[in-house]
């Protein structure tokens, strides 16, 4: 019974030991109140993501069996490395039916060409012949009339004359009009002819595009992600091209992180940034916002903003897209603030922060109104000096 009644005081003892040192615990270390820089910092989550243009869907234009299928998944690529090829058999048979059209539309516009000004070269040879006839006549009527008014020849020598002039000189007209007919016709043959070729050259030119669609290239260089169409399989293509590989360049990534709506207007473009993967938390990358965007994202009720960070650090070969980044965002600084390490602030029950102040071999309790806290300083705004010990828990 004796042991038992010691025991049940020991308790006693005990318990009242460890409330009185639970109401007045003892910091257990010191440290000062001192003055430095203190930085107010935004965290927030994110992952890697490639930069807009940096991640390309390659696919065709036109429905086929994949002939050739040249990559895989993890290749590298480079801007014009082919890719893929697709069944073109019917697509080259149109490129030479077109080619041969144009071929024979050429040939038609050098025909029309040479044919029409010889046509008009031996015309107006014609009238000229014509004319020289005409005028030889014009002297012979003249001096005919003379004759006949010196009674030396006929009246109808002279009639005989003047028609054989009417004659010639309607000849001269008639053809003439001939040579304005064919300059005319010349100049629509011509005009049709080079639409003619115009035309063809239109369609072949078309043909060898809807043909290159057929070979597949590569966009822009990077790593290929994902491939989607295997060789042999058919393909259609209709309102949406199908993909056959995804190109992601890995030298343009960036962070998207989600800031809190309540941090949302501490942001600011070009704010100094850092932050870390779980692939290498060892590492810190540094960063700078880059863009923020207007529109919000609701994620289980709580309203984040897209904020884009631009990476400083190189990271190829290391950082790859989707990789969660742990952000922290810089997006104030102050100089000369009073600061003391966050281990010493506590909160009583009423809600005021407090720390614990050594004056001689005892501690006071110092009720302080605080400020920015970061990377394990807490700014001090008012209820302690420069150079007063504080206590650590």
């Amino acid at each position: 019974m004796k042991k038992i009644f010691f025991l049940f005081l020991f308790f006693i003892f005990a318990g009242t030991s460890c409330k009185e040192g639970k109401k007045n615990p003892n910091p257990s270390k010191i440290a000062k109140v001192e003055r430095g820089i203190i930085y107010l910092e935004v965290s927030a989550t994110g992952a890697i993501k490639p930069q807009v243009g940096a991640q390309v869907k390659v696919g065709a234009r036109i429905s086929g069996k994949v002939e050739r299928l040249f990559v895989t998944q993890g290749d590298k690529v480079k801007p014009g490395q082919l890719i893929a090829i697709i069944e073109h058999q019917d697509l080259q048979n149109e490129v030479d039916r077109a080619y041969a059209n144009y071929k024979d539309a050429l040939a038609n516009l050098e025909k029309i060409k040479k044919v029409y000004p010889a046509k008009i070269s031996a015309q107006r040879k014609k009238i000229e012949a014509i004319k020289i006839e005409l005028e030889q006549i014009e002297r012979e009527l003249k001096r005919y009339e003379t004759l006949y008014k010196d009674g030396l020849i006929s009246l109808t020598e002279l009639e005989r004359i003047e028609r054989d002039y009417m004659v010639k000189k309607a000849e001269v007209e008639s053809e003439s009009s001939t040579l304005v007919a064919i300059e005319s016709e010349y100049k629509k043959e011509l005009e049709r002819a080079e639409a003619q070729v115009l035309a063809s050259r239109n369609a072949w030119e078309e043909a060898k595009v809807k043909l290159s669609y057929a070979f597949v290239y590569a966009p822009i260089s990077g790593v290929v992600s994902e491939v989607t169409t295997q060789q042999g399989e058919t393909v259609v293509a209709g309102l949406n091209a199908p993909t056959f590989i995804t190109v992601i360049d890995l030298s343009k990534l960036q962070v998207e992180c989600y800031v809190d709506e309540t941090d949302i207007g501490k942001i600011a473009i070009n704010q100094q940034a850092f932050f870390t993967v779980d692939s290498y938390p060892n590492k810190v990358f540094k960063a700078k916002v880059k863009t923020i965007y207007p529109g919000a994202i609701i994620k289980n009720n709580v309203v984040f903003y897209d904020v884009v960070l631009e990476i400083l650090d190189p990271y190829e070969g290391i950082l790859r897209p989707e990789m969660t980044a742990q952000v922290t965002i810089i997006a104030g600084k102050k100089e000369n603030a009073l600061i003391v390490p966050s281990s010493a602030v506590k909160i009583d029950s009423q809600g005021n922060y407090y720390v614990m102040v050594k004056k001689g071999d005892k501690w006071e309790k110092r009720i302080v109104k605080v400020g920015w806290e970061s990377r394990g300083k807490t700014e001090i705004i008012s209820g302690v000096k420069e150079g007063e010990e504080i206590g650590l828990w």
